[in-house]
């Protein structure tokens, strides 16, 4: 982070500046990423779920079964 007073780069964790003695503002925590779930299964299972449910309708459906 650079100091707000001279411009100076200080570690992220410092409380103040190393070269000025000027109190640094605290950095922002970084916000979580909030990850997608479907009744508590994660996004890209639940599409592979829906996918393999579906596979048999659709190849029914296109004839794509060879049937006797």
């Amino acid at each position: 982070m650079d100091c707000p007073q001279c411009g100076r780069w200080n570690p992220d964790d410092k409380s103040v500046c190393w070269h000025c003695l000027t109190p640094l503002p605290n950095p922002e925590p970084k916000k979580k990423r909030k990850s997608l779930t479907f009744f508590g299964i994660p996004g890209w299972m639940f599409l592979i779920i829906i996918i393999l449910l579906l596979a048999p309708i659709f190849t029914q459906c296109l004839g794509l079964v060879s049937g006797s």
